[in-house]
This record gives structure tokens, C-alpha cells and sequence, in this order.
């Protein structure tokens, strides 16, 4: 026959095999995140386009430039028998650099990854005080480079076999630099300044397309261009008279990615969100008073151990 031998309680609090109250904690924060993010997700889920409504992109604007540009060559002082000469110097890779001739535009182009840029442009007779600017993509412009003096000693500009003396041929612009969006009909504009009329110009665009354009006389001359692909593009225009002389000017044309309007919605219930919300903080509540009795019924088996062992 078995006995039953009795035996004291020692009033120790045994190991908990069943609970552990810190993973509970970290289970319950992890769900009350994921609720609260899906309800932020939900509330701020909208359709885009909706009637009555516009799409807007903005782009924040950071500091502008900070480091001129610099022009290495030509060297300063130098003289030049051809106007069309190549400018070469250093930049901050990723932004248009612009070369201004006594305050006019005569082209301009993107600085390379390896921080430097070389750019064709055309000089005026005479005395040309060039300076290098360089922009960012929001239009911003940094500080101009140290000047740079080339003069351009220009040879008489007889037509062959004529007596008639003309005059320089040169391409003007107030555009280093256009926006667009692929599939828009962009219009550039040059004007044809000096020479001997007609003039024929050729527009290079930059993605394999070029144009042939004959203008009749001298001033402003627009041309349009569709571009497919967004990027950033050399556009060029190279103009030519009937003496011959040829002018040239180079721009850079960018064409952002179009903004598309996505449909955006959320496949969660809002009436599900109202309900799981109680539902998480009673399970909350449910674990806060399961370990506050724990700690109570620890503190009361604590006491009566330290009466017994107080006879």
C-alpha cells in the first residue's frame, strides 16, 4: 500500500514554465506598431487622379553651388585666328556649365563624372572676356569663374569674287538650358546675328535626330523637337551663310520622367481596423492584470514565508 508522506511548503517561489511575460510584452508591441502603421496607411490611402482634383510634383530646393567653375583653356591673353575655339576646365560633375562672352551666352554643357568639361564655342571680333557659370538642375546658379581675356583677331570677310565686305556671322541664345517632358513639342530659339544672308542652320538634337532649317534673313529663328526618352541631351546649332562662315552654339537640353498618376488604395477594412484596436488593448489589459495578480500572489507567499520563519 503506498503512504503519503506530508511536506512543508518552503514558500519559494517555483519556476514558471509557461509564461514569459517579456515575450508577451514584445509580441504586443510589435502588433500595436503594425496596427498603428496600417492605420496611418489607411487613413492617408487616396485614389489619384479624383474629380475635382490636381496632381502635384514639387522638388525641394537644396543650396545652390558653392565652387566656381574654372577655365583652363584658353590661356588668358591668348590670341585667335578662328572663332570657334574649344573651352576646357574643371567643375563639379552633374551640373551645366554655361560660358558667357561679355555677358552673352555662347554655350554651354554638362560637367562629366570626372569633374571637367570641354565646350565649342564661337567668339566675337575682337576682345572676348569669357567666364564659366555653372547651374544645377533647379536652375540655381553658383559663382562665376575667374575671366578668361581671348581676343579673336578676325580676317577680312570678302564674299569670293565680290567686292562686297560682310560682316561676322553669329548664333545668340537665351536658353542654356530647357525642360521637358517626353512627347512635348520643345521650341528652341536662336538668333542668327551678322553674316550674309540666306543661312542655313543645323540643329543637332542630341538623341540621333537632326534638323535642316533655311532662313532668308538675319533675327530669331524657333524650331521645335519632340523627344522620346527622358535624359539629358547636347542640343547643337551650327548656322552657315552664303559667304561661308559658319557660327556655332551648344545647349543642354533635360527631359525629366512624366509624373504618372498611379491609382493607390488600401485592401484593409477600416471596420476591421475599428475592431482590431479594442481587441489589442483588452489583450493588453488581460496581460498587465495576469502579471499584477502574479506579483501580488508573490508578495503574499513572500510574507507568510517571513512569519513562518520569524517562530
Amino acid at each position: 500500500m503506498a503512504k503519503l508522506i506530508p511536506a512543508r511548503h518552503s514558500f519559494r517561489l517555483q519556476p514558471h514554465h509557461r509564461t514569459s511575460y517579456g515575450a508577451l510584452a514584445f509580441i504586443l508591441l510589435v502588433i500595436g506598431v503594425f496596427l498603428l502603421f496600417i492605420s496611418q496607411t489607411a487613413d492617408g490611402a487616396v485614389v489619384n487622379p479624383q474629380a475635382s482634383s490636381v496632381g502635384i510634383a514639387a522638388t525641394v530646393p537644396g543650396p545652390p553651388p558653392s565652387s566656381a567653375a574654372t577655365i583652363i583653356s584658353p590661356a588668358n591673353g591668348s590670341h585667335t585666328s578662328t572663332s570657334l575655339i574649344t573651352v576646357r576646365g574643371t567643375c563639379i560633375p552633374g551640373l551645366i556649365i554655361s560660358i558667357y562672352s561679355n555677358d552673352i551666352f555662347i554655350g554651354s554643357t554638362i560637367c562629366s563624372s570626372s569633374g571637367s568639361y570641354s565646350l565649342q564655342v564661337s567668339l566675337f571680333d575682337g576682345v572676348n572676356i569669357l567666364i564659366a557659370r555653372d547651374t544645377d538642375a533647379l536652375g540655381q546658379n553658383g559663382p562665376d569663374s575667374a575671366s578668361v581675356t581671348v581676343t579673336y583677331d578676325a580676317p577680312s570677310l570678302a564674299l569670293p569674287g565680290s567686292s562686297l565686305v560682310g560682316h561676322q556671322l553669329f548664333l545668340q541664345s537665351n536658353t542654356p538650358t530647357r525642360g521637358g517632358e517626353p512627347g512635348d513639342s520643345i521650341a528652341w530659339q536662336v538668333t542668327i546675328v551678322g553674316g550674309t544672308p540666306p543661312y542655313a542652320l543645323s540643329w543637332n538634337w542630341g538623341d540621333g535626330n537632326s534638323t535642316l532649317v533655311s532662313e532668308q534673313s538675319e533675327g530669331p529663328v524657333t524650331t521645335n523637337h519632340v523627344y522620346t526618352r527622358a535624359g539629358t541631351y547636347r542640343v547643337t546649332v551650327q548656322a552657315t551663310d552664303a559667304a561661308g562662315n559658319a557660327a556655332f552654339i551648344q545647349m543642354v537640353m533635360i527631359v525629366n520622367g512624366p509624373v504618372t498618376g498611379t491609382a493607390t488604395t488600401t485592401k484593409i477594412d477600416p471596420t476591421i481596423l475599428a475592431s482590431a484596436w479594442p481587441i489589442y488593448i483588452l489583450a493588453c489589459l488581460f496581460v498587465l492584470v495576469f502579471y499584477i495578480g502574479e506579483r501580488r500572489e508573490l508578495r503574499k507567499l513572500r510574507k507568510q514565508h517571513l512569519l513562518v520563519s520569524s517562530f
